[in-house]
């Protein structure tokens, strides 16, 4: 029996070093890009490191800085860029890592790479919205907590990776092991503007309950939407989302006016 017991405490170790060390293999999931697009392509260099990706309708007063998803190409939404958003210049950049982007992804590095290429792009723009989707949403949370924003969109968001985490691996000491906890709670109370809240009706990535968390971290200065019969991955196919996108940037308000369940 005892060694039994041992046996299992021996693999658990192990285990938790395995995941110590593998964990941002587990994390990020960086796909490759296609520059060869015909699209503007753009540059910006922090410390050592090239960020290199595109941005859509160029030379526009305002700008939209887009946080992608894990997995996700996000040169794809360019087509739905330059159609539904014609008056901004939307700027797509791979994350540290992914595409053709050079180095490794961390939050602080991705933190850091976000910040700089803000700092970049204002001085070209009369002012910035974010647009932050899945893991993105926590580096959107983060600028807007960090900079000046008109705008600030979040997508199928979560309160903290860490939260997400343990709801997946509840038999580890997940807040002792994780590096990179996306904690976007913690930069609520800095953000000024009132945020768009994106959901899918059957998000099969990010628990319901740490959208909502975030969402009651807001209060009431946030507009919550439900996209009906949307997943995690496709919640960008169904027309509303386009739509809530839209009428919330050209609103002062920032109320999208939609039938969409909302709250």
């Amino acid at each position: 029996m005892k060694s039994m017991l041992l046996a299992a405490l021996i693999a658990y170790v192990i285990s938790c070093i395995l995941i110590y060390f593998g964990q941002r293999n587990l994390l990020y999931f960086p796909p490759p890009s296609d520059m060869n697009l015909d699209t503007t392509k753009v540059s910006f260099t922090n410390n050592g490191i090239e960020l290199r990706g595109w941005v859509v309708n160029p030379q526009q007063d305002k700008a939209l800085l887009y946080y992608g998803g894990n997995a996700e190409s996000i040169e794809q939404n360019i087509p739905l860029f330059q159609n539904m958003l014609p008056n901004y210049s939307v700027y797509l950049i791979p994350y540290r890592g992914y595409g053709e982007s050079m180095g490794k992804p961390t939050e602080k590095d991705l933190y850091s790479d976000a910040l700089h290429i803000y700092d970049q792009v204002i001085v070209q723009h009369k002012n910035i919205s974010l647009l932050g989707r899945s893991l993105g949403s926590g580096i959107a949370t983060y600028v807007a907590a960090s900079r000046r924003i008109k705008s600030l969109i979040l997508v199928t968001p979560y309160d903290s990776i860490e939260n997400v985490a343990k709801s997946i691996y509840w038999m580890f000491p997940v807040s002792l092991l994780l590096k990179d906890k996306y904690d976007s709670l913690a930069h609520v109370a800095q953000i000024k503007t009132q945020p768009l809240i994106l959901m899918a009706e059957y998000d099969q990535v990010i628990p319901r309950k740490h959208s909502e968390n975030l969402i009651s971290a807001f209060g009431k200065q946030q507009q919550s939407v439900i996209v009906k019969r949307a997943g995690h991955n496709d919640i960008s196919d169904y027309p509303e989302y386009a739509n809530l996108i839209y009428q919330y940037l050209i609103s002062d308000s920032h109320y999208p006016n939609s039938e969409t369940d909302m709250r």
